[in-house]
């Protein structure tokens, strides 16, 4: 994710009109490749190879046996892939993008192999305990990535070379780097033992991935018979700038989870509480200053790394587009739920639906709205799914929260930029800044001893440095 942000400015720079598009498709169906390759395999290794800390020859078998089925389901893959790929790729993909599966498509599918491979791997490392080895092999792989891209870009401006090779070549290395750790780690036997528990979790779970990849990629392929490639690629740019707020996101997740798992697990009823609710609370109102805030600073920055003026401007989309992700507290509140009491099947139904309706919501609205009519499904889905989470979890979890802190507050923020964006029409610095203090003060009044507390819990201040 990361990686793809840095290599943004290079692709605006480097690439033309059509070579963006193309490269954007690539990266795209190489991701999806790689979430069928993985068959989510690595979200499961951790939780058997726990349960078999007790006999290390069984972690062995285990690790050995995810390999082997990998590498043999990878193979199959390619095989019917590269047979029907041109196919494949006549039908999803307009005439006007110039999409081929020889090479670089097929190049994109083995670097998909290749990294859906190594991701697996890593997690060999990681519950070894292994975390420099861990962070020295994904250093390598996006070292490799970016110097082959870069140097590929300035040597071949206009070209997919750059791009496609700097992907795959790494890939290679990484794949080989991946091998070694299941050799070093794993016994290698041929039989059926595991496979039938690591499909029975990784097939339903590879599922969600796959709705999740639905609801976030399926707009451009929709868009790409409807509007420019101008257009497409600035609307591409702008999602693609959002990426680091995503990636923030999830990192409070990862570290708000586990705190409200333990709070969660000492009480005799699956209900929120005052303590867990506090912070999806702060969530809420961090991630909404962290919007504004990007309203801000990402017009400043596109004329520091970016050539291509054309680019530009996205400025007018991102105070809608942002309001696609100011949903994600109260999601991640459901989300923790359905983790807790460990129901996958309603993860499936709720992403299921929310694909299935994201698809339907595009067609209708890009047929008469066209890039804004992607744009307002996005938003459109985002509340859908908070509809389909608390239909679907209403009977396993009671929820007991500040209606305003947790959902008025990010319905507002929805509301606000919609009406801006109707009346105005164009990017306005002036507004945004507003915006930002606005609830800057909201912050002040209403959560500041909130995430007060929430820094004291965290182990990140003391407590005697305030005074409630």
């Amino acid at each position: 994710m990361i990686g793809s942000l840095l290599m943004l400015p290079f692709f605006t720079n480097y690439l033309n009109e059509l070579n963006y598009t193309q490269i954007s498709f690539y990266i795209s169906f190489s991701y999806l490749m790689q979430i069928i390759f993985s068959l989510s395999i690595e979200s499961y290794f951790g939780v058997k190879y726990t349960q078999l800390h007790e006999s290390e020859t069984e972690q062995k078998l285990f690790t050995g046996k995810v390999a082997l089925l990998l590498v043999s389901f990878g193979l199959l893959l390619l095989l019917i892939i590269s047979l029907f790929g041109n196919k494949l790729f006549g039908i999803i993909f307009a005439d006007q993008v110039q999409m081929s599966f020889w090479p670089y498509g097929f190049y994109s599918l083995l670097t998909a192999f290749f990294n859906s491979f190594f991701k697996t791997a890593s997690m060999v490392l990681i519950y070894k305990k292994q975390a420099n080895q861990f962070l020295v092999y994904n250093i390598i792989n996006f070292i490799l990535t970016v110097l082959i891209t870069v140097l590929g870009l300035k040597m071949y401006p206009n070209s997919l070379l750059g791009p496609i090779y700097g992907r795959l070549y790494s890939g290679i290395i990484i794949f080989l780097l991946g091998f070694y750790i299941f050799y070093k780690n794993g016994t290698f036997k041929l039989n059926n033992t595991y496979i039938k528990d690591i499909l029975y979790f990784s097939i339903p779970y590879c599922g969600f991935v796959l709705f999740t990849w639905l609801i976030t990629q399926v707009d451009r392929y929709v868009l790409q018979n409807k509007i420019t490639l101008q257009d497409l690629n600035t609307y591409d740019l702008a999602i693609k700038c959002f990426f680091g707020i995503m990636f923030i996101q999830n990192s409070l997740m990862a570290v708000v989870f586990p705190k409200v798992f333990e709070f969660w697990a000492k009480n005799k009823e699956l209900k929120t509480t005052t303590e867990t609710n506090r912070y999806f609370n702060v969530f809420n109102i961090l991630n909404i200053l962290m919007i504004c805030s990007f309203y801000i600073v990402l017009p400043l920055v596109y004329p520091l790394i970016i050539k291509n003026k054309k680019f530009y401007e996205s400025d007018v989309y991102i105070g809608l587009l942002g309001t696609t992700y100011v949903t994600q507290g109260i999601i991640s509140l459901y989300m923790a739920t359905i983790m807790f009491t460990k129901r996958l099947n309603v993860l499936l139904k709720i992403y299921g639906l929310s694909a299935l309706i994201q698809l339907i919501l595009l067609f209708v609205l890009t047929n008469y709205f066209g890039l804004i009519g992607a744009i307002y499904s996005g938003i459109a889905i985002k509340l859908i799914q908070i509809i389909l989470s608390k239909l679907f979890t209403k009977s396993i979890f009671k929820y007991e929260y500040n209606f305003y802190k947790i959902e008025l507050l990010p319905y507002s923020f929805i509301i606000i930029n919609i009406i801006q964006f109707n009346i105005a029409k164009t990017y306005n610095l002036y507004f945004y800044v507003t915006q930002l203090f606005f609830y800057l003060i909201i912050t002040y009044f209403l959560f500041k001893n909130e995430i007060i507390k929430t820094l004291v819990n965290f182990k990140i201040i003391k407590p005697k440095t305030f005074t409630p």
